[in-house]
């Protein structure tokens, strides 16, 4: 009998990737019981804020599923699918530091009449996903923060984030507790068996190693191009740069009690940690390289930055690079033939989409 056809449980799956949608693809496909690789070579390196190795961990974990404009469409079912899947997660995942949790509420503020229109719109619209307009007296908080006058914001009490650090550690606990199986070698190239009673797709790896699977899910960003390109399926992935600086502030601020998990605004990320450190970063530029235009930009706020800000001290800086797809929406998420799926190209919304988009793989794979 053909393995294509075997009980799920002896099916193998090939997991290439050990960004968020890889580690996400692989905890879901486990806990349905298939046997499942997850191949890196940084699949086994030690995880910590300083160095990330991908832009999963380079990120700041931003979870903005509620407040997205539309209420229908691919995109919103994605992102409703995965604000719901997320809650479910959290219950399975297993991680010994106590203060691993989904921080919230995220506050976005109006830089423009025309946002704060947009805003007033959204949260008359999705009142049941708990978004409503900021009173005065959190307008006026805001003002006094950053030294401006407001038009006005909004709050979103059921988005926020994870600390991507702590999530990835976390999850990738749970990857060993479930049995998944951690290659940390590179993928030289995926080819198909010729044979009809061998596993569909052979994955060749450094050394002259090989292994012989029924499944095979890309999850490697822009090595996914490489990859897949031998096999006679173009796709097309540019990258988009995130910058992220970590602030220490010179006067301690333990009175902003305020502060949410998140703060946006221009399209900029504010995270208050310890009394006297801010994260700042945003995902906002083309290219592999980060742009000093970007950075002074983003801590002068176009020139409108308050004095915390101005007197701020850098204390760490870092970067992530993520993959937007040209020319079609993201994520990219297909099944370009059988037994071959592809689930990358999230731009800035990995984690966010992280649960949805590995169900959707995990339906591909049950289907067949």
């Amino acid at each position: 009998m053909n393995s294509q056809k075997a009980d799920k449980k002896l099916a193998e799956i090939t997991v290439i990737g050990c960004g968020i949608a890889g580690i996400t693809t692989a905890f879901h496909l486990g806990k349905k019981g298939y046997k499942v690789n997850l191949i890196d070579p940084t699949v086994n390196s030690e995880i910590n804020n300083l160095s990330p190795k991908n832009g999963t961990q380079a990120s700041l974990g931003v979870l903005m599923g509620n407040i997205y404009k539309r209420s229908k469409g691919r995109a919103f079912l994605l992102r409703n699918k995965s604000m719901k899947l997320w809650k479910e997660w959290l219950t399975e995942i297993n991680y010994s530091e106590s203060d691993f949790i989904f921080e919230k509420p995220l506050i976005k503020l109006a830089s423009s009449e025309k946002e704060y229109q947009s805003m007033i719109e959204l949260s008359n619209a999705k009142k049941k996903y708990g978004i409503e307009i900021l009173d005065k007296n959190s307008l006026n908080f805001w003002n006094s923060i950053f030294e401006t006058k407001l038009i006005g914001g909004l709050i979103s009490h059921e988005d926020g984030r994870f600390n991507p650090i702590k999530l990835v550690k976390a999850l990738m606990q749970s990857l060993d507790q479930i049995k998944i199986n951690k290659i940390d070698k590179s993928v030289i190239k995926i080819s198909k068996n010729s044979n009809l009673y061998d596993k569909r797709w052979k994955i060749s790896l450094e050394n002259n190693q090989s292994i012989n699977q029924d499944f095979v899910v890309i999850c490697s960003s822009l090595n996914s191009q490489k990859l897949l390109k031998p096999l006679g399926h173009e796709i097309h992935l540019e990258p988009i740069l995130g910058q992220v600086f970590e602030l220490e502030l010179k006067d301690i601020t333990s009175n902003w009690k305020e502060w949410p998990a998140i703060l946006n605004y221009q399209s900029i990320n504010f995270i208050h940690h310890n009394p006297n450190h801010m994260l700042v970063g945003a995902t906002i530029e083309r290219g592999t390289k980060a742009s000093l235009l970007e950075k002074k930009e983003m801590l002068n706020l176009k020139k409108t930055a308050p004095k915390w800000m101005t007197t701020a001290r850098i204390s760490h800086e870092w970067s992530g690079i993520r993959a937007r797809p040209k020319n079609e929406p993201a994520p990219m998420l297909k099944e370009l033939e059988t037994g071959l799926l592809i689930n990358t190209g999230h731009y800035r919304n990995g984690i966010l989409l992280g649960p949805a988009c590995a169900e959707w793989i995990g339906l591909k794979i049950e289907g067949q």
